[in-house]
């Protein structure tokens, strides 16, 4: 055992390996042992070894403390030739511990080379240390060392990928959980990205988009047939871009489109595209910048069992956003935002009978917008939309949120009104009379003012269909009247 304490070395184990350029590709052998002819012999025998195509760097500690520290630097060590005896009499046996028990590595495969057989027997070792094999270094021969140490890779590889296993799956597992809470689809597509960037361990660059018609895949432009739902990083600007042939993505939109042609996974250089299948839906596909070229097989299974979770919230979200929508289109009228006739006496039941019940005033309009079909007549019915629409706007404005604004039908609205007195619901009214009258509407490049009649309700009946009754008889009698006026039943 040698007394100069030497520095930490760390050395290739061929000219070979130095001018490789990615070291990490390699298999990493870390030689701790306080001789140098023991390093020098080992480079030799194993310096120009491969196995599975993959060369050998050898690594050099002279002492138990310079191992931690290349053990506690370097995360990728597949197996350590380790003396027993160094600047103590068991330094390579705590060693041992450390690296077990403080460094938490249990992958590294530890063999274990003595040249004093009787400071370390064998027996003793082998059933209170944590190491996977005991070698001599007198038995050590070159074909027996080349033979230990391919026993050791393989059994690192196998735990590796094990390991690498089941941490995929466990970020499969906490990233498709966290998608499948997700309904909105927008929602859903950027949280996808985040996921991903997450599990693919990159930036989160890249982009999300579908597929929604197959015929415009072949148009002029970079991004014919895809419609971009999210986008984030460096991409950010994807999802509003209208630059078309001027796209600097094209590699990227090449990759997307590849991946919706052939319905698989595409690992690029730079990009890595994931193919969605969400059944009837249009098919997907996400991209990360960053690509997995050189992604091994359990890598791309784990990207398989990934897409298809991925696949299954995908199919989550679109079959809520389908059944939000199809609950919008029977509450909602579609043209001016407003709740159609059949949400109104949905609402307005309840309301009235509570009404009743708690003797609380409650007011019922029905407005009509005047001279309508005049408007439709001369300026086209796509006009008449226009000033629908503007008039719904002004009512979500003007009346409460408490307030029950619905399109009743043509040009009719209707209102109703919790907790107001007659009083309070007549200037109400009249003051959004007014506002509208006095409003300037630009219709076909013509300035014009359009007028409503109203008529309210403010007698508690049965139910909210005989209020909208009398309210609609009220409105008869503004319109015989002479239009543009409020008319209330008490």
């Amino acid at each position: 055992m040698t007394e100069e304490k030497k520095p930490l070395k760390l050395k290739a184990g061929s000219p070979q390996e130095k001018q490789t350029s990615r070291p990490r590709k390699d298999w990493r052998v870390l030689v701790v042992d306080d001789d140098e002819e023991v390093h020098a012999v080992t480079r030799m025998i194993l310096g120009k070894m491969r196995y599975k195509d993959r060369a050998i760097t050898l690594l050099s500690a002279y002492s138990a403390a310079e191992a931690r520290v290349v053990m506690e630097n370097e995360k990728d060590i597949a197996v350590v030739l380790l003396d027993v005896v160094m600047e103590t009499d068991d330094a390579g046996l705590q060693l041992v511990k450390v690296i077990r028990e403080e460094i938490f590595n249990t992958a590294v495969r530890i063999i274990l080379r003595t040249g004093q057989p009787g400071q370390a027997p064998e027996e003793r070792v082998i059933a209170d240390y944590d190491i996977n094999d005991y070698k001599a270094k007198s038995e050590l021969t070159a074909q027996k060392l080349f033979t230990t140490v391919i026993a050791a890779l393989r059994s690192y590889e196998t735990i590796v990928s094990l390991v690498k296993t089941r941490k995929g799956l466990e970020k499969i597992l906490d990233s498709s959980s966290a998608l499948f809470q997700v309904h909105s689809i927008q929602n859903f597509a950027s949280g996808v990205l985040m996921q991903l960037s997450g599990f693919l361990e990159c930036q989160p660059n890249g982009i999300i988009c579908v597929q929604p018609d197959q015929a415009a895949m072949e148009g002029e432009w970079p991004c014919s047939g895809l419609q971009i739902l999210a986008s984030t990083g460096e991409y950010c600007q994807c999802t509003n871009c209208l630059q078309e042939s001027d796209c600097k993505h094209t590699e990227m939109l090449q990759l997307i489109h590849k991946a919706l042609a052939e319905e698989k996974n595409q690992l690029g250089e730079n990009y890595t595209v994931l193919y969605f299948k969400t059944g009837n839906t249009p098919a997907t596909a996400a991209l990360l910048h960053g690509g997995l070229c050189d992604a091994d097989e359990n890598d791309r299974q784990l990207l398989e069992v990934f897409a298809s979770k991925i696949s299954l919230a995908f199919s989550n979200a679109i079959h809520y956003q389908k059944m939000i929508t199809a609950e919008a289109a029977s509450t909602i009228d579609f043209l001016t935002g407003l709740n159609n006739r059949r949400q109104l006496l949905r609402i307005g039941v309840p309301l009235v009978a509570g009404a009743n019940r708690s003797g609380k005033s409650l007011a019922v309009a029905m407005i009509d917008i005047d001279h309508f079909k005049e408007i439709n007549d001369t300026y086209g019915h796509d006009a008449g939309d226009e000033v629908l629409k503007r008039i719904a706007t002004l009512m979500k404005d003007r009346f409460r949120s408490s307030d029950v604004v619905a399109r009743f039908g043509g040009e009719e609205f209707c209102v109703i009104a919790s907790s107001l007195t007659p009083q309070v619901a007549y200037e109400l009214f009249d003051e959004f009379r007014r506002s509208l009258e006095e409003t300037t509407m630009d219709i076909n490049g013509e300035s014009t003012r359009i007028t409503v009649s109203i008529g309210i309700s403010t007698l508690l009946a049965d139910s909210v269909d005989a209020m909208i009754s009398a309210a609609d008889q009220m409105l008869y009698r503004a319109k015989q009247d002479g239009r543009n006026r409020v008319v209330m039943d008490s």
